[in-house]
């Protein structure tokens, strides 16, 4: 992660991270995703992206792994602006708070509270309605849900379950809640079926055959189409409900907000974190 400074491309940061992925031998489990200031998740580079990185931006840099479909998935946030260093300091204080906590059969909103009483500390807030999840084979977004404050009666915690933690902070004077916005870079399959089209029949064989049900981004199939006709038909594919779509997620207040994240699992003795 080298390229995840001020001065270097939104496009050449999330491409240089999918590519050493590769290099090492795994795929992306999903595209890379950049999340600037209050830009909080489900956003990647498309082609013809011009915008770079700036020594005031707090960047969020989401990324995973798979191979042969099982995923690991992982998060950090830089910045060069000394006014938000107290809370990247806070959301990766929260995460060691939220693993710490991990224990076969606890409540997963026990891990939540963890993580709310430690960006309560220094006045943050977490954001409310995003949350980690469980993990499985070719499934980013599994069952059960992490949630990054307390709820009660969630589920539990089994061994052997593999699950992503990832609390997500902003100042306490934001709204503390994400909303959709444009555009929508990520998509993901959610039915094979033919269509009666070839053009469409055969983008959506071409993404199966590479992706199966993790999501992928236009620019990843972009050879050999027009960028708009690309966007087109997956647009028709959303509208017969085989491919969806992820918006972008924003603060609601366009409060800047920071993310850290492990995946771990859970043996006989405990959290294992395995990025």
């Amino acid at each position: 992660m080298s390229n995840l400074r001020p001065g270097v491309g939104y496009l050449e940061v999330c491409e240089g991270v999918e590519n050493e992925i590769r290099r090492r031998g795994g795929d992306p489990a999903f595209p890379s995703g950049l999340g600037v200031n209050e830009v909080t998740a489900h956003f990647s580079p498309e082609q013809g992206e011009k915008r770079f990185i700036t020594d005031d931006d707090l960047v969020k840099l989401d990324y995973g792994v798979h191979i042969e479909g099982y995923i690991a998935d992982t998060s950090v946030t830089v910045t060069n602006n000394a006014a938000y260093q107290p809370l990247l300091k806070a959301t990766e204080r929260a995460l060691q708070a939220a693993i710490e906590v991990v224990k076969r059969d606890r409540r997963v909103g026990e891990i939540g509270r963890a993580i709310a009483r430690e960006a309560s500390k220094d006045g943050f807030k977490t954001i409310s309605n995003l949350s980690g999840h469980t993990v499985e084979r070719y499934v980013v977004h599994a069952g059960k849900s992490i949630p990054n404050m307390f709820m009660p009666n969630l589920p539990v915690l089994r061994q052997d379950e593999v699950f992503a933690i990832e609390p997500f902070l902003t100042f306490g004077d934001a709204s503390g809640y994400v909303v959709d916005s444009e555009p929508e870079t990520i998509f993901s399959i959610i039915a094979r079926k033919r269509t009666g089209s070839k053009e469409l029949d055969e983008l959506l064989e071409m993404i199966w055959s590479g992706r199966k049900s993790l999501p992928f981004t236009p620019r990843w199939f972009a050879k050999g189409y027009e960028m708009a006709k690309m966007v087109r038909y997956l647009k028709e594919l959303e509208a017969r409900r085989l491919v969806r779509a992820y918006p972008t997620l924003v603060e609601q207040s366009r409060r800047p907000v920071a993310q850290f994240e492990h995946t771990v699992a859970l043996d006989s003795d405990g959290a294992v974190i395995l990025t």
